[in-house]
C-alpha cells in the first residue's frame, strides 16, 4: 500500500513539471494586470510639483503687501469662531469684525495650519498667557512659507484689555508706529482693578473710559495698562477655568512653561453659542 502511494506522488510530481515546461503563463488568476509600472522617479516629482503649487497659491506675506491680501482673503473666507485646545481644557475664541486686518490675519494663519499645533510659550499669573511664536523647526519653516510680517495697530475705545481679551503681541524697541506681530498672540488673564488705577491711566494716557466700561473692569479685572498699547481683536467665550489653569503652569525665570504647553486652533463653524459682547 505505501509502495503504490509513493507511486502515485510520483506521476502526480511529474505531471506539474511537464505543465510548468510546457508553459511559463501563471494561472489566470495570479496573472498580473497588463498596467505601465509609473517609474519612482516620476511619482516624486508629481508630488514635488504639487507641493510647489500649494506653496505658489500664496504669496509669502511682507509689510507691504500683507494689508490687501489678508482683506481679500477673509472675504472668501469668512470666520469669527475658533477653539482652541489646550492641556487644560477647551477654549472658545472669537474675533471682531470692526478689527478687520486683525481678525483676518488671525484666521489665515489658522487656515493655513500655523496652530495645529503651536505652544504657549510665556505664562504670567494675573496677566497673560501667550503664545504662537514658537521656536520649533516646524513654526519656523511656516512662518518662512507664509511669510515675516507685521499688521499696523487697529487701536479702538472700545475694545480693551478685559479679562478674557484676545490681543496680538508686539516689539516695543524700534516700533513707534506700534505695530502688532502676525503669529504671536495673548489671552488676557487679569488682576484687580480699581478706579482710582482706571483715572490715573485717563490722566496719564489720555483716555476716557465710559462708565459702563470702569465698571466692567472692576467687576471681571484685565490689564488696563495694555489699552491702546497692544490691538484687541477678539475675546474668549468659553473657557476661563481652563485660562485659570493655564496660568497656574509653573515656569523659569523668563516665564516659559517648564513643561510644554501644545495647543491647537481650529474654526469651530458649528459652535453656536450667544456671546456677550465687551461693552461699549
Amino acid at each position: 500500500m505505501k509502495g503504490i502511494n509513493r507511486l502515485q506522488i510520483g506521476a502526480q510530481i511529474m505531471v506539474l513539471m511537464l505543465c510548468s515546461c510546457e508553459s511559463d503563463e501563471l494561472p489566470p488568476a495570479l496573472a498580473e494586470p497588463d498596467v505601465e509600472p509609473i517609474p519612482l522617479a516620476s511619482k516624486v516629482d508629481s508630488l514635488a510639483i504639487e507641493a510647489k503649487k500649494a506653496i505658489l497659491a500664496f504669496p509669502a506675506l511682507t509689510d507691504d503687501n500683507c494689508e490687501q491680501f489678508l482683506l481679500n482673503w477673509t472675504k472668501e473666507m469668512p470666520s469669527s469662531r475658533f477653539e482652541l485646545s489646550t492641556s487644560k481644557g477647551d477654549i472658545v475664541l472669537e474675533t471682531f469684525g470692526d478689527v478687520p486686518l486683525h481678525s483676518a490675519n488671525f484666521a489665515y494663519k489658522v487656515a493655513r495650519n500655523y496652530y495645529a499645533p503651536s505652544e504657549f510659550v510665556r505664562i504670567v499669573p494675573d496677566f497673560v498667557v501667550q503664545g504662537g511664536n514658537s521656536e520649533d523647526t516646524r513654526a519656523q519653516e511656516l512662518r518662512w512659507l507664509i511669510g515675516k510680517h507685521t499688521l499696523p495697530p487697529e487701536f479702538k475705545s472700545n475694545r480693551l484689555h478685559f479679562r478674557g481679551a484676545l490681543a496680538m503681541g508686539r516689539t516695543y524697541e524700534g516700533n513707534p508706529g506700534k505695530r502688532s506681530a502676525s503669529y504671536d498672540f495673548y489671552l488676557v488673564v487679569g488682576r484687580n482693578v480699581t478706579r482710582a488705577e482706571l483715572s490715573r491711566l485717563e490722566r496719564e494716557k489720555g483716555i476716557a473710559y465710559t462708565e459702563a466700561q470702569k465698571a466692567r473692569y472692576v467687576k471681571e479685572g484685565g490689564t488696563p495698562h495694555l489699552d491702546f498699547e497692544h490691538t484687541v481683536f477678539g475675546q474668549m467665550v468659553t473657557g476661563f477655568d481652563a485660562l485659570g489653569a493655564l496660568a497656574q503652569e509653573p515656569t523659569d525665570a523668563s516665564d516659559w512653561p517648564l513643561r510644554r504647553q501644545e495647543f491647537r486652533i481650529n474654526t469651530a463653524s458649528e459652535y453656536d453659542a450667544k456671546t456677550d459682547d465687551f461693552v461699549n
